[in-house]
Protein backbone atom coordinates (compact mmCIF):
# COMPACT_ATOMS: atom_id res chain seq x y z
CA UNK A 1 0.00 0.00 0.00
CA UNK A 2 2.71 2.66 1.08
CA UNK A 3 4.48 1.47 -2.39
CA UNK A 4 1.85 2.43 -4.45
CA UNK A 5 1.23 5.86 -2.68
CA UNK A 6 5.16 6.66 -2.56
CA UNK A 7 4.80 5.78 -6.45
CA UNK A 8 1.95 8.16 -7.44
CA UNK A 9 3.81 10.65 -5.75
CA UNK A 10 6.98 10.08 -7.24
CA UNK A 11 5.08 9.90 -10.58
CA UNK A 12 2.97 12.89 -10.10
CA UNK A 13 4.92 15.70 -11.51
CA UNK A 14 5.39 13.85 -14.74
CA UNK A 15 1.85 12.60 -15.76
CA UNK A 16 1.21 15.28 -18.48
CA UNK A 17 5.31 15.97 -19.02
CA UNK A 18 6.55 12.74 -19.45
CA UNK A 19 10.07 12.33 -19.32
CA UNK A 20 12.42 9.15 -20.75
CA UNK A 21 15.00 8.36 -18.38
CA UNK A 22 15.56 7.25 -15.28
CA UNK A 23 17.62 10.63 -14.41
CA UNK A 24 15.34 12.59 -12.36
CA UNK A 25 14.82 13.88 -8.68
CA UNK A 26 12.93 11.26 -6.67
CA UNK A 27 10.41 14.05 -5.17
CA UNK A 28 10.01 17.77 -6.11
CA UNK A 29 8.03 20.64 -5.08
CA UNK A 30 5.36 19.88 -8.24
CA UNK A 31 4.83 16.52 -6.41
CA UNK A 32 1.77 15.94 -4.61
CA UNK A 33 -0.80 12.42 -4.02
CA UNK A 34 -3.57 11.90 -6.95
CA UNK A 35 -6.53 10.02 -6.61
CA UNK A 36 -4.58 6.62 -7.27
CA UNK A 37 -3.17 7.56 -3.12
CA UNK A 38 -6.67 8.62 -2.56
CA UNK A 39 -8.81 5.43 -3.42
CA UNK A 40 -5.85 3.17 -2.14
CA UNK A 41 -7.04 4.39 0.86
CA UNK A 42 -10.18 4.19 1.03
CA UNK A 43 -9.85 0.33 -0.24
CA UNK A 44 -7.61 0.75 2.61
CA UNK A 45 -10.35 2.22 4.50
CA UNK A 46 -13.17 -0.70 3.70
CA UNK A 47 -10.70 -3.71 4.71
CA UNK A 48 -10.05 -1.97 8.26
CA UNK A 49 -13.73 -1.31 8.89
CA UNK A 50 -15.91 -3.19 7.09
CA UNK A 51 -17.93 -0.78 5.68
CA UNK A 52 -19.38 -1.69 2.46
CA UNK A 53 -16.82 -0.94 -0.49
CA UNK A 54 -19.34 1.24 -2.36
CA UNK A 55 -19.79 3.62 0.81
CA UNK A 56 -16.12 3.61 1.21
CA UNK A 57 -15.21 4.75 -2.45
CA UNK A 58 -17.43 7.37 -2.86
CA UNK A 59 -16.74 8.83 0.98
CA UNK A 60 -12.99 9.08 0.21
CA UNK A 61 -13.79 10.49 -3.36
CA UNK A 62 -16.33 13.36 -2.28
CA UNK A 63 -13.76 14.29 0.88
CA UNK A 64 -11.06 15.17 -1.66
CA UNK A 65 -12.96 16.04 -4.70
CA UNK A 66 -11.76 19.02 -6.39
CA UNK A 67 -9.35 19.54 -3.46
CA UNK A 68 -6.31 22.64 -3.89
CA UNK A 69 -3.25 21.25 -3.01
CA UNK A 70 -0.47 23.98 -2.31
CA UNK A 71 1.48 23.87 -5.53
CA UNK A 72 -2.21 24.65 -7.55
CA UNK A 73 -3.20 21.30 -8.65
CA UNK A 74 -6.30 19.91 -8.10
CA UNK A 75 -6.97 16.21 -7.03
CA UNK A 76 -9.15 15.39 -9.81
CA UNK A 77 -10.68 11.75 -10.64
CA UNK A 78 -11.71 10.20 -13.68
CA UNK A 79 -15.01 11.44 -15.34
CA UNK A 80 -15.99 7.69 -15.28
CA UNK A 81 -15.43 7.44 -12.08
CA UNK A 82 -17.43 10.71 -10.49
CA UNK A 83 -19.99 9.56 -12.73
CA UNK A 84 -20.64 6.66 -10.69
CA UNK A 85 -20.00 8.78 -7.08
CA UNK A 86 -22.50 11.30 -8.25
CA UNK A 87 -25.06 8.31 -10.00
CA UNK A 88 -24.50 4.55 -8.10
CA UNK A 89 -24.77 3.16 -11.62
CA UNK A 90 -22.07 0.91 -12.41
CA UNK A 91 -19.48 1.80 -15.43
CA UNK A 92 -18.11 -0.74 -17.52
CA UNK A 93 -14.66 0.59 -17.48
CA UNK A 94 -11.38 -1.22 -18.33
CA UNK A 95 -8.83 1.42 -17.66
CA UNK A 96 -6.03 1.65 -14.99
CA UNK A 97 -8.32 3.21 -11.97
CA UNK A 98 -9.37 -0.87 -11.61
CA UNK A 99 -5.58 -1.76 -10.68
CA UNK A 100 -4.02 1.51 -9.08
CA UNK A 101 -6.41 1.30 -5.76
CA UNK A 102 -6.01 -2.82 -5.18
CA UNK A 103 -2.34 -2.95 -3.33
CA UNK A 104 -3.80 -3.19 -0.11
CA UNK A 105 -5.41 -6.96 -0.53
CA UNK A 106 -1.17 -7.60 -0.99
CA UNK A 107 -0.95 -7.36 3.14
CA UNK A 108 -4.28 -9.05 3.87
CA UNK A 109 -4.27 -11.92 1.42
CA UNK A 110 -3.79 -15.45 2.87
CA UNK A 111 -4.66 -17.38 -0.92
CA UNK A 112 -5.72 -16.74 -4.35
CA UNK A 113 -9.17 -17.73 -3.74
CA UNK A 114 -9.39 -14.96 -1.16
CA UNK A 115 -7.72 -12.29 -3.48
CA UNK A 116 -9.66 -12.62 -6.36
CA UNK A 117 -12.98 -13.34 -4.44
CA UNK A 118 -12.18 -9.64 -2.55
CA UNK A 119 -10.73 -7.56 -5.65
CA UNK A 120 -14.01 -8.76 -8.01
CA UNK A 121 -16.31 -7.49 -5.08
CA UNK A 122 -14.12 -4.24 -5.17
CA UNK A 123 -13.69 -4.21 -9.22
CA UNK A 124 -17.03 -5.01 -10.08
CA UNK A 125 -18.30 -1.91 -8.99
CA UNK A 126 -16.63 0.86 -11.13
CA UNK A 127 -14.64 -1.66 -13.52
CA UNK A 128 -17.18 -4.42 -14.80
CA UNK A 129 -15.57 -5.71 -17.69
CA UNK A 130 -13.53 -8.63 -18.86
CA UNK A 131 -9.91 -6.68 -19.16
CA UNK A 132 -10.60 -5.22 -15.87
CA UNK A 133 -10.76 -8.50 -13.76
CA UNK A 134 -8.22 -9.97 -15.79
CA UNK A 135 -5.56 -7.17 -15.14
CA UNK A 136 -7.07 -7.02 -11.24
CA UNK A 137 -6.05 -10.80 -11.17
CA UNK A 138 -2.99 -10.43 -13.12
CA UNK A 139 -1.47 -7.83 -10.56
CA UNK A 140 -2.05 -9.67 -7.38
CA UNK A 141 -1.00 -13.17 -8.51
CA UNK A 142 2.16 -11.28 -9.51
CA UNK A 143 2.15 -9.76 -5.60
CA UNK A 144 1.16 -13.43 -3.90
CA UNK A 145 3.84 -15.48 -5.96
CA UNK A 146 6.33 -12.95 -4.67
CA UNK A 147 5.33 -13.27 -1.38
CA UNK A 148 5.19 -17.11 -1.87
CA UNK A 149 9.17 -16.74 -3.07
CA UNK A 150 8.80 -17.66 -6.55
CA UNK A 151 11.70 -16.87 -8.74
CA UNK A 152 11.17 -13.87 -10.95
CA UNK A 153 11.29 -16.30 -14.63
CA UNK A 154 8.77 -18.12 -12.92
CA UNK A 155 6.54 -15.54 -12.31
CA UNK A 156 6.73 -13.71 -15.89
CA UNK A 157 6.26 -17.47 -17.04
CA UNK A 158 2.68 -17.92 -14.97
CA UNK A 159 1.51 -14.68 -15.29
CA UNK A 160 2.51 -14.69 -19.11
CA UNK A 161 0.81 -17.84 -19.79
CA UNK A 162 -2.23 -17.09 -17.48
CA UNK A 163 -3.35 -13.48 -18.11
CA UNK A 164 -1.93 -13.22 -22.04
CA UNK A 165 0.37 -11.02 -21.39
CA UNK A 166 3.99 -10.62 -22.57
CA UNK A 167 6.62 -9.93 -19.74
CA UNK A 168 9.90 -10.92 -21.55
CA UNK A 169 10.20 -7.30 -22.68
CA UNK A 170 12.79 -4.82 -21.12
CA UNK A 171 11.93 -1.25 -19.60
CA UNK A 172 14.27 -0.17 -22.44
CA UNK A 173 12.05 -2.38 -25.00
CA UNK A 174 9.01 -0.86 -23.83
CA UNK A 175 9.95 3.06 -23.37
CA UNK A 176 10.74 3.73 -26.85
CA UNK A 177 7.36 2.94 -28.41
CA UNK A 178 5.34 3.61 -25.40
CA UNK A 179 4.73 7.42 -26.45
CA UNK A 180 1.11 7.39 -25.37
CA UNK A 181 -1.22 8.18 -22.22
CA UNK A 182 -2.84 5.12 -22.04
CA UNK A 183 -5.74 5.05 -19.97
CA UNK A 184 -6.62 1.22 -21.12
CA UNK A 185 -5.41 -1.60 -17.90
CA UNK A 186 -4.41 -3.88 -20.41
CA UNK A 187 -1.88 -1.18 -22.08
CA UNK A 188 -0.49 -0.04 -18.45
CA UNK A 189 -0.69 -3.06 -15.92
CA UNK A 190 1.95 -5.34 -18.12
CA UNK A 191 4.35 -2.48 -18.03
CA UNK A 192 4.07 -1.82 -14.39
CA UNK A 193 4.31 -5.80 -13.23
CA UNK A 194 7.73 -5.28 -15.50
CA UNK A 195 9.04 -2.63 -13.95
CA UNK A 196 8.38 -4.19 -10.81
CA UNK A 197 10.02 -7.55 -11.59
CA UNK A 198 13.02 -6.13 -13.46
CA UNK A 199 14.10 -3.89 -11.04
CA UNK A 200 17.09 -3.92 -8.96
CA UNK A 201 15.55 -1.71 -5.98
CA UNK A 202 12.27 0.01 -4.65
CA UNK A 203 13.58 2.96 -6.03
CA UNK A 204 14.71 1.55 -9.26
CA UNK A 205 11.50 0.35 -9.78
CA UNK A 206 9.84 3.80 -9.68
CA UNK A 207 12.37 5.27 -11.63
CA UNK A 208 11.60 2.59 -14.80
CA UNK A 209 7.77 3.24 -14.43
CA UNK A 210 8.25 6.87 -14.62
CA UNK A 211 10.59 6.74 -17.20
CA UNK A 212 8.35 4.77 -19.64
CA UNK A 213 6.31 7.76 -20.12
CA UNK A 214 2.39 7.96 -20.05
CA UNK A 215 0.08 7.75 -17.08
CA UNK A 216 3.22 7.91 -14.99
CA UNK A 217 1.77 8.35 -11.14
CA UNK A 218 -0.36 5.46 -12.54
CA UNK A 219 2.08 3.37 -13.29
CA UNK A 220 4.86 4.20 -10.65
CA UNK A 221 1.56 3.35 -8.17
CA UNK A 222 1.08 0.00 -9.30
CA UNK A 223 4.69 -0.79 -9.97
CA UNK A 224 5.59 0.23 -6.36
CA UNK A 225 2.69 -2.06 -4.93
CA UNK A 226 4.59 -4.73 -6.34
CA UNK A 227 7.85 -3.58 -5.40
CA UNK A 228 7.23 -3.19 -1.71
CA UNK A 229 6.65 -6.65 -1.81
CA UNK A 230 10.46 -7.06 -3.29
CA UNK A 231 12.11 -4.28 -1.46
CA UNK A 232 12.48 -3.02 1.43
CA UNK A 233 11.36 0.75 1.32
CA UNK A 234 14.17 3.18 2.21
CA UNK A 235 13.06 5.10 5.53
CA UNK A 236 14.86 8.25 3.94
CA UNK A 237 12.15 7.85 0.53
CA UNK A 238 8.91 6.96 3.49
CA UNK A 239 9.91 10.02 5.50
CA UNK A 240 10.05 12.63 2.71
CA UNK A 241 6.87 10.95 1.20
CA UNK A 242 5.04 11.64 3.70
CA UNK A 243 5.51 15.28 3.97
CA UNK A 244 3.30 15.47 0.79
CA UNK A 245 0.64 13.32 2.59
CA UNK A 246 -1.76 15.05 4.84
CA UNK A 247 -2.73 13.63 8.37
CA UNK A 248 -6.01 11.82 7.44
CA UNK A 249 -3.66 9.60 4.94
CA UNK A 250 -0.82 9.07 7.32
CA UNK A 251 -3.18 7.76 10.29
CA UNK A 252 -4.95 5.64 7.58
CA UNK A 253 -1.55 4.38 6.83
CA UNK A 254 -0.56 3.65 10.22
CA UNK A 255 -3.72 1.85 11.37
CA UNK A 256 -3.97 -0.44 7.97
CA UNK A 257 -0.15 -1.36 9.26
CA UNK A 258 -0.48 -2.14 12.11
CA UNK A 259 -2.50 -5.13 11.56
CA UNK A 260 -6.09 -3.93 11.56
CA UNK A 261 -6.42 -4.49 7.92
CA UNK A 262 -5.72 -7.98 8.03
Amino acid sequence: MLGSIIGDIVGSRFEFHNIKTKDFSLFGENCCFTDDTILTCAVADYLISKQPIDETLRKWALKYKNRTYENGKIAAFGAGFMQWVDTGISVNASSNGCVMRISPLFHTAQDRQYLFAKSDEITKITHNHPDSFNAVHAYLETGFLIQDYTPIDQIKEIIGNKYQYNLYQSVDDIRPNYNRFYVQCKNSVPQAIICALNAQSYEDALRNAVSLGGDSDTLACMAGGIAELRFKIPSDIIKTAKTYLDNDIINLIERFYTGRGK
